[in-house]
């Protein structure tokens, strides 16, 4: 399935839509696709949304881009991407400060194969077999 990358700030980047199975509905993000992070981390308050109270998980940290550790709460939650739905492992955390939420490697990158294509804009993920 292909996406296109959404502006934000200027900038064309990839940018997609992910559901989340939260409080007996899919529930529609965005997540910037990032083959650098090893997990997928979203805002506290998307998981506030899903009725998940993040401190229930399991806490660990991740180092971020600029080499600060960020604090995030991992949880196994029920996800549909690419219109394949599937459990995934999600951090969430309060202190994510960078404008959105980051779709990272642990368990989706295991799950497609993916293709940025920068000069067209467009990121494709294809389920894997």
């Amino acid at each position: 399935m292909k996406f296109p990358y959404i502006k934000h700030s200027g900038r064309f980047l990839p940018i997609i839509p992910v559901e989340f199975k939260g409080r007996g509905e899919w529930l529609e993000f965005e997540a910037y696709v990032d083959s650098g992070a090893g997990y997928s981390v979203f805002h506290s308050d998307v998981a506030e949304t899903l009725g998940i109270k993040i401190e229930n998980g399991k806490e660990d940290h991740v180092i971020v881009g600029d080499g600060n550790k960020l604090m995030v709460f991992i949880h196994k939650i029920r996800i549909q991407l690419a219109d394949v739905d599937f459990e995934a492992t999600i951090g969430f955390s309060k202190g994510l400060g960078i404008g959105f939420n980051v779709l990272g490697q642990k368990d989706i990158f295991d799950k497609f194969r993916i293709c940025f294509d920068k000069s067209e804009k467009i990121v494709e993920f294809n389920q894997k077999c």
